[in-house]
This record gives C-alpha cells, structure tokens and sequence, in this order.
C-alpha cells in the first residue's frame, strides 16, 4: 500500500463578498498549470434554495514528482448563499457573484504509489530502510514543495478575491 503523509492539514479559506467563479476557477486552472498539475474534478454538486445557490466542489491536483513520489492538494470548496449581483467595472456593466466561500486545502505526498516495493515483504523492508536512511533529504524536500504549492494556490485564491472585493 502507498504511503501517504499529510504535509499541509486543513489549510481553511473564508470570504464572503463579491466573487466571479469563472475568474477563481481560472486562477486556480492557472495555478495548476504553472506548478505542473493535473487538475481533476471528484466531485461537483450544485442545489438551489431560497436563499440563494449552494455550490460544493472536489478538486484533486496531483503532480509525480518521481517514479516513487507525488504530490497531491486535495481542494474542498463550499459556495453557499450564492446569488447574481450586477456591477459596474470601469462604466461596464459585470455579472458577479455574491455570497460566502469556504475553501480547505490538504497538501499531500504519496511515496510508492505505483506499488512496486511491496511485492515481497523483503521489499517492504528494504523499502522502510531505503526511506529512512538514504531518501530522507529527497522525502523532506518533496513535502516543502507540497507545503509552498499549497500555500501559492491560497496566495493566489486570496489576491483574486481581494481584488474583486472592491469591484
């Protein structure tokens, strides 16, 4: 079984105002593409009610790092309250959104995942002590790019959002 170490736990995301979710999807497809993920959808799942939209998603970039390593940024995000607001940018008129997100991010790195050291259990063994003593530096360096990916992908949700804030 691939080992999985939780680098980055619950990193958590609120705001509520003014938002475009075309433009923050966009920020983040970007994101993606700058750091070298594979941006995939789990789950998306939209309901209506009179208060306004309620919008869920589940996004789980991952990028290989070797053969042996990858990262994975697991992305919770919760739209509630959702309606359309109608503003003017520079005297043109903008359809955006209004309403509450919560965003939670989880960095983390899977090392084996291809499943290779586990056919015999001399393997798994030598697998154990292959990662503690000769791949440390090479596992600590991987969880500091998990670490500084999360950390960008929320820089760069929080400057999209406080630039829209004040639409």
């Amino acid at each position: 079984m691939a080992e999985r170490l939780i680098v980055v736990d619950k990193e958590r995301l609120d705001y509520e105002g003014l938002f475009e979710t075309k433009g923050l999807f966009d920020v983040m497809k970007q994101w993606a593409t700058d750091k070298g993920y594979w941006l995939i959808e789990k789950k998306h799942g939209e309901t209506t009610k009179p208060e306004g939209k309620v919008i869920d998603f589940d996004l789980e970039p991952f990028k290989k790092f070797t053969d042996y390593a990858k990262s994975i940024i697991k992305i919770r995000m919760q739209f509630t309250d959702i309606k359309d607001a109608v503003v003017e940018r520079d005297g043109k008129k903008v359809k955006l959104q209004e309403g509450k997100m919560i965003m939670i991010v989880d960095g983390i790195l899977e090392t084996d995942y291809e499943h290779r050291w586990e056919s015999k259990p001399v393997f798994y063994v030598l697998r154990t002590i292959f990662e503690k003593y000769l791949y440390t530096p090479f596992i600590s360096g991987f969880e500091r790019g998990v670490k500084e990916d999360v950390m960008a992908l929320k820089n760069n949700v929080k400057a999209f959002l406080n630039l829209t804030r004040y639409a």
